[in-house]
């Protein structure tokens, strides 16, 4: 009687066993998953401000080629192009954007760079893009 018992106590705790080991792969899966979109995002979010940052960089560059360089409209986009050119897609003329402001004291250039930056997360969401961009405005002396 005594063997009876144990036995069926023994079965008792490998099903239980079993249902506990099935429970936490269940909870690993759904804690994993959301672990790697977690990671996803901060690599996105890390690749996006040195995206960023690239961007600032390369219109100070412009801003500053533009000071030497009055009215060579070519020379500030390839100056931001230049800088940029590591990027995938590549800044297009389009995104490049020069105005200029003439008063009577002075004359402003403002450079400004629109990029859209596509996400990692496009696989889940196609249409994931972010526009990043900066301008900056120097003056050009010598007038209007």
């Amino acid at each position: 009687m005594f063997l009876r018992d144990r036995s069926m106590h023994t079965t008792d705790n490998l099903r239980r066993r079993h249902i506990h080991t099935g429970q936490s792969l269940v909870e690993f899966a759904l804690s994993a998953s959301l672990l790697i979109m977690l990671l996803l995002g901060t690599v996105d979010f890390a690749r996006g401000y040195a995206a960023q940052v690239s961007i600032k960089n390369a219109v100070a560059e412009a801003g500053y080629y533009a000071v030497q360089n009055p009215r060579d409209d070519a020379g500030i986009r390839n100056a931001v192009r230049s800088e940029l050119a590591g990027f995938t897609p590549a800044v297009q003329n389009s995104d490049i954007t020069i105005t200029r402001d003439c008063t009577p004291d002075v004359e402003r250039t403002t450079i400004q760079v629109r990029y859209q930056y596509n996400l990692l997360f496009t696989f889940l969401v196609p249409s994931a893009t972010v526009t990043l961009g900066s301008e900056t405005t120097v003056p050009q002396m010598g007038g209007c």
